[in-house]
């Protein structure tokens, strides 16, 4: 009876020593995780593509949690306190939200956003041509070529790039690029200028024809030409001489002899048929008689001479 109390007493203190040591290492644990925690705070994200002048949506945002070390200065942490506003640059998918990507309160989507202060937007009428076929899109860059006449030069034709990396706002009515990036063909084109260059281009256009010069994405030269002249077209290009003429040989002078009058064509005459003589005898008793008789070449006189030969033949035998 004894002995059991003693062995209840120290399965008791065992499962005591045991629960402390339980509770102290699950304290370690917990202290070490909560030196290792790190705090995070609240932001607003972009869950899909803004474009730039686009309204921000409800389904266009969303919240997630972020380092506070992360976090950029100013975010937002509450989606409904910016939705409405205007993107004033193009925001990406997983981008933090944050006061400098958007316009001011009260701005409405369009191309005033793409404005920047102390910049104007500027149209001019393009075509196929002076477009590149549909080939200049929002937010290109282009250069403006004038082809004008050249008044300091005689009065001829001058074309002159006389602006450079001008940035295109929209072409017609669309001022983002399409997502297919297929060709955009409208009869305008919009473009940042500064209040000079305005009054520039809107002489240029009065004076001459405009075309558009795309450049390349990320070409930020500036272009400094004397401009292309009619007469100045060919410059630099050679020419084959044309061969010299052959020599032209005169040969002494050979006088001609007189006409010789055509002979007179030799007259015909008739020659009349040769006619053959035939001899016939002819005996009587003793006495014996040569005929002669001309025969003619042709067939028919020779056969109407025999004929008249044997007439005679046969009234002389009947005589006898």
């Amino acid at each position: 009876m004894f002995g059991d109390r003693r062995y209840r007493f120290v399965l008791y203190v065992a499962l005591l020593v045991a629960g402390l040591a339980t509770f102290g290492v699950y304290r370690v644990i917990d202290g070490m995780r909560a030196s290792s925690r790190i705090a995070t705070q609240s932001v607003v994200i972009a869950s899909a593509d803004i474009a730039e002048g686009e309204a921000l949506t409800a389904a266009t945002l969303a919240v997630v949690e972020l380092p506070i070390a992360a976090v950029p200065a100013g975010s937002f942490t509450v989606p409904d306190s910016i939705v409405g506003r205007v993107s004033r640059i193009p925001i990406f998918k997983g981008e933090a939200i944050v006061p400098g990507r958007l316009a001011p309160e009260g701005t409405a989507g369009g191309i005033e956003v793409k404005i920047p202060p102390g910049k104007r937007a500027m149209s001019l009428r393009i075509d196929d041509v002076a477009g590149l076929s549909g080939m200049v899109q929002p937010n290109s860059r282009v250069d403006v070529m004038l082809t004008t006449g050249d008044s300091r030069g005689g009065g001829g034709q001058i074309s002159k790039l006389f602006m450079s990396n001008m940035r295109v706002l929209s072409i017609g009515a669309q001022v983002t690029r399409g997502e297919d990036g297929r060709p955009i063909n409208a009869p305008t084109a919009t473009l940042e200028v500064f209040p000079e260059e305005a009054e520039r281009l809107a002489l240029a256009m009065r004076e001459g024809s405009i075309q558009l010069v795309l450049r390349g994405y990320g070409d930020p030269d500036s272009v400094q030409t004397s401009g292309a002249k009619r007469e100045n077209l060919l410059n630099g290009v050679t020419y084959q001489a044309a061969p010299a003429p052959a020599p032209v040989v005169r040969r002494p002078s050979v006088p001609r002899p007189a006409p010789v009058a055509p002979a007179p064509a030799p007259v015909t005459v008739p020659v009349p048929d040769k006619t053959d003589s035939v001899v016939v005898r002819v005996y009587r008793g003793v006495d014996m008689q040569q005929l002669r008789f001309e025969q003619a070449r042709d067939s028919a006189r020779r056969d109407s001479v025999r004929k008249a030969q044997l007439r005679r033949d046969s009234s002389l035998f009947r005589q006898q």
